[in-house]
């Protein structure tokens, strides 16, 4: 079995314990924000965790009387000073699974050094280059993936950020939703693998994940699993957003993947509509039992109330269809080329 296959068969595991972890720290973050009461924020990440920083970004933003930006490290890094009037009075949030990427190390140590904001840093490796910095840590080294290709490491930083966000807006259904996603991880899991299996067969080059509100980070970040682990080309676009341009090269050899919110029916079925006339393969998740949108696969998701939930089981999708046709194509998951960790910069 490869480690990418393990890590993200295991992901329940990870999952129940990063949820039993987040609420016995549940007094000491909301003593952090009593003691911190700005409403405005800036998430940083590199690669998969500046995707997750959109999530975290949108999350936020849904909240009464607040506000928040996602910035990747290397920008910052590269051009701080244009970020002054964004980063003052902000909670700053790292997001990374090793904390020891230069970029967010050095962000991190210039936002100290010349602002002072409060810092919460989210990792998955205890005792990293972050953790001085911060005066929040939420360190889940349990997830902490040792292929290359970050699996549930994300999912776990994703839920990790549910939780946050639900302490800080005292938010108990989202935070209801969170436990529902987890606790029925295993039994998802296991029901649509072979689902999965059957359309990582069928003749596909190239991936598009389609998806909106606070999944889009984490949708992203299924494209990229796409990238890496089939070592296929993999792009990420808000729903109807697609129609505007990109469209135009979904054909016969593109599989599709997309989150259909449970909230509007018409606008996004007519889109569905649109991208069948393609020929291309597509899976939709939806809250629907069988196959509502006459596609080649949906995903039901049950159980789960609030939509920012669904990015839990929704990035499985994306992850095992990547690892199913990475198999097919005689390719290491755990190892895709020119690939690294975690960079550092000299």
């Amino acid at each position: 079995m490869y480690l990418t296959e393990q890590e993200i068969m295991e992901q329940h595991i990870a999952l129940n314990k990063t949820y039993d972890y987040m609420m016995e720290k549940k007094a000491e973050i909301k003593k952090f924000f009593s003691e911190h009461p700005s409403r405005k924020f800036v998430f940083f990440g590199c690669g998969s965790s500046y995707m997750l920083a959109k999530s975290g970004q949108q999350l936020i933003c849904a909240c009464e009387g607040s506000s928040a930006n996602a910035i990747a490290g290397g920008d910052y890094l590269v051009n701080p000073g244009y970020y002054e009037a964004c980063i003052k009075d902000s909670i700053i949030v790292t997001l990374s699974r090793s904390g020891q990427t230069t970029e967010i190390v050095r962000d991190v140590q210039y936002i100290k050094e010349h602002y002072g904001n409060p810092v919460i840093s989210l990792s998955m490796k205890d005792d990293n280059d972050i953790m001085p910095y911060s005066e929040l840590d939420i360190t889940m080294d349990w997830c902490y993936d040792k292929s290359v290709c970050q699996t549930r490491t994300v999912t776990n930083l994703y839920t990790a950020m549910l939780m946050l966000t639900a302490f800080y807006n005292e938010d108990e259904g989202l935070l209801s939703s969170v436990k529902a996603a987890v606790d029925n991880n295993e039994a998802y899991k296991e029901a649509c693998r072979g689902v999965l299996a059957d359309i990582s067969k069928k003749e596909w080059s190239n991936a598009i994940v389609l998806a909106d509100g606070a999944p889009i980070g984490i949708a992203e970040e299924g494209a990229l699993a796409f990238t890496e682990i089939s070592m296929l080309p993999g792009q990420c676009f808000h729903l109807l957003d697609y129609r505007h341009g990109p469209m135009v090269l979904n054909g016969e050899q593109t599989l599709t993947v997309i989150l259909v919110q449970p909230n509007e029916d018409k606008l996004q079925r007519d889109m569905i509509e649109d991208l069948k006339s393609h020929g291309g393969t597509i899976v939709t998740v939806s809250q629907y039992e069988g196959n509502e949108f006459g596609v080649n696969a949906n995903i039901c998701l049950k159980g789960i109330e609030r939509f920012e939930a669904w990015g839990i089981p929704f990035i499985y999708v994306c992850q095992m269809a990547a690892y199913e046709k990475s198999i097919l194509l005689g390719r290491n998951p755990d190892q895709p080329t020119g690939l690294d960790a975690f960079i550092t910069l000299k």
